[in-house]
């Protein structure tokens, strides 16, 4: 059989852009395949706006309310979006529709966060209904995760979540880990700290800033950063992400500020002598590496895919449990100019170029797999 000189890509994720870190590695991966030649086609609710032209946009319907009922009606309304289409080659980042995908990338488990005590834990009505909506999810996916295509090749975000996929539900034939890149490096000049110092913190506190971008979710584990700033003084928290907008603890009163959502998250990561990502499960952690790129030196704990790559090119710490918080604060602030050096080395070991380059590489893999073939170039 033969191909067309442009071979046919349809990649399905519910957004495509700037809008979280799924919908980011989804967009290069879309820019990635347009520059390479591909047609394209993807089913997406959201898409950037630069890409309406340049790719076949299959509009996805997406239930306004309840993320159990979006969760279980995907399969049915990406099919839709879809249609009778022929594809050569179909990538998806939703787990609905792992076994049509001729690629899929796993970026999260829900069976792990579950076993980790990390899904909906407050009291009342509402996080009760949270619960309920997650327990679904769960058997859900498991359900989708147990069936999956042994045809299909399986791309994980890191090596955490391919060894605990494997755990759960066996490990495919056709797998590997594609690490998410790690953007350009941007560090700030002194002047710009200075500013973003002044736009996110103020000019009051004289200390250093530990920077979070994480929200308020269980999973996250900003309670345990909480707990371990407590009474130290020395210590600023700038805290983003949802549901942060007016947060307090009043055992860090005027000493943390809460910011709601991170538009520019670079400028957020300037103002910051370190950034935490305390996770109790977080499968990659894409903040990781846009905090190392932008000059923050980063502490992550071990249940955070990112961290083996900060370790290996000595662009973060890791914080184990019990460990001084403000004293390994201090330690990345004081070593800047040493964890930058190791950013640097970590941007050009999981560049885009070559992270991208990898991606293609699968494509033609598929390509030989199904058809025989590669593509005329």
């Amino acid at each position: 059989m033969s191909l067309s000189s442009q071979p046919t890509l349809c990649l399905i994720h519910e957004a495509i852009g700037p809008y979280s870190a799924i919908a980011k590695i989804a967009e290069l991966q879309v820019r990635t395949a347009l520059d390479a030649g591909w047609s394209l086609s993807v089913v997406a609710k959201r898409l950037d706006e630069s890409l309406h032209d340049r790719v076949n946009w299959l509009r996805l319907t997406v239930p306004r309310r309840m993320f159990l009922l979006k969760w279980l009606t995907a399969r049915h309304f990406i099919r839709t979006a879809i249609g009778d289409r022929r594809f050569d080659v179909i990538h998806a980042h939703q787990p609905q529709v792992a076994d049509i995908a001729d690629v899929f990338h796993c970026h999260f488990l829900t069976r792990v966060a579950y076993e980790r005590k990390c899904l909906e834990q407050r009291p009342g009505l509402r996080p009760r209904l949270i619960r309920l909506q997650q327990q679904g999810v769960l058997y859900a996916e498991d359900r989708c995760y147990r069936r999956w295509n042994p045809a299909t090749h399986m791309v994980f975000c890191s090596e955490l979540i391919r060894r605990e996929f494997s755990r759960l539900y066996g490990p495919p034939p056709a797998q590997e880990v594609l690490v998410n890149s790690c953007p350009p490096i941007d560090f700030p000049t002194a002047d710009q700290r200075l500013a973003a110092r002044r736009r996110w913190v103020g000019n009051d506190f004289k200390g250093l800033v530990l920077g979070y971008i994480g929200g308020l979710q269980e999973r996250k584990g900003f309670k345990s950063v909480l707990r371990a700033l407590a009474g130290k003084k020395e210590i600023f928290l700038l805290m983003g992400g949802q549901f942060t907008d007016g947060f307090s603890d009043p055992a860090l009163a005027g000493r943390m500020k809460s910011v709601g959502l991170v538009s520019d998250v670079k400028s957020f990561f300037h103002a910051c002598d370190a950034v935490i990502v305390p996770s109790l499960f977080e499968p990659l952690g894409l903040v990781a590496f846009e905090a190392a790129a932008a000059g923050a030196p980063v502490i992550a704990t071990e249940q955070v895919g990112a961290l083996p790559h900060l370790l290996e090119h000595d662009a973060g710490l890791l914080w184990e449990q019990g460990q001084d918080l403000p004293a390994l604060v201090r330690l990345a602030a004081a070593q800047r100019a040493r964890f930058n050096a190791g950013a640097v080395r970590l941007a050009e070991a999981i560049s885009e170029e070559r992270q991208s380059r990898r991606l293609l590489e699968i494509y033609d893999e598929v390509l030989r797999q199904k058809h025989g073939v590669l593509p005329a170039k």
